[in-house]
């Protein structure tokens, strides 16, 4: 998923990110070799919850929906259609974002349905694949 960097800060060591795009804004840890830059675009991917699977009971199933991403900066909100399921649950955030959820005792979940989830900011990894 295209991004753009709005906001870097040094937080305990870790280097954390503010991201935009037409989906919104996400606030997470930095994960590149190479140090961000404010302003730089960048192709990205998410992990959340630190790889970790997240509680099902926190999943919120939406027959209709339509991608999204919103922080408060503690807190990631995820919107995003199920593309696949197989062990974990491939989801579509945009034409150039997918991205893969590890779900605990998850709800009834289809194919097609938007899944809306929380992740903590310091949960969320940012992982970039190449500078635009």
């Amino acid at each position: 998923m295209n991004v753009y960097l709005t906001r870097i800060e040094e937080v305990n060591g870790i280097t954390m990110v503010t991201a935009e795009n037409d989906l919104g804004n996400v606030h997470g840890v930095w994960h590149y070799d190479k140090a961000p830059v404010k302003g730089g675009k960048y192709m990205v991917e998410f992990n959340f919850n630190n790889n970790e699977p997240i509680d099902g009971s926190t999943v919120e199933v939406l027959k209709n929906g339509c991608e999204n991403i919103s922080t408060d900066g503690k807190v990631n909100v995820f919107t995003a259609e199920t593309e696949d399921i197989d062990e974990i649950y491939y989801l579509r955030l945009s034409a150039d974002g997918l991205s893969m959820l590890d779900i605990k005792d998850p709800p009834a979940i289809n194919i097609g349905d938007f899944l809306r989830f929380t992740v903590e900011c310091v949960k969320t990894g940012i992982y970039p694949y190449y500078e635009i």
